[in-house]
């Protein structure tokens, strides 16, 4: 997932998970499977440790061609998310990625059976 950087100025960060209201026709944007109380979120570094090609700027990195042979490289776990907590669930404060346009990460799930569709417009 990307996300723009704030404005020159803001030195910390953090992400923030809210679900979709329980009636709201939108509740069909997400659809997961298992325990989603410990989703990893990673901070992703460089498009590529294996291929030469690919672009190692990550705001350059292209979606349609990500693959399992080609991952990004992680970097810095920036913390976990509960996708059950209500009204939201946020990491702690991190510093935010200097010298890019949007930080890009990856969420990741601890437990095996676990699965996470998000639809974003």
């Amino acid at each position: 997932m990307r996300f723009p950087i704030p404005s020159a100025g803001v030195n910390a960060c953090a992400l923030s998970w809210r679900p979709p209201p329980e009636f709201s026709a939108r509740t069909k944007d997400v659809t997961t499977k298992g325990d989603i109380t410990e989703i990893e979120v990673w901070q992703l570094i460089a498009a590529s440790a294996t291929s030469a090609n690919v672009s190692s700027s990550m705001d350059e990195l292209d979606y349609d061609t990500l693959s399992y042979s080609i991952l990004p490289v992680r970097g810095e776990l920036l913390g976990v998310l509960d996708l059950t907590a209500k009204p939201n669930s946020t990491t702690v404060e991190f510093a935010c990625p200097s010298g890019a346009k949007s930080l890009v990460v990856e969420m990741r799930c601890q437990r095996g059976g676990v699965s996470c569709e998000l639809y974003a417009d």
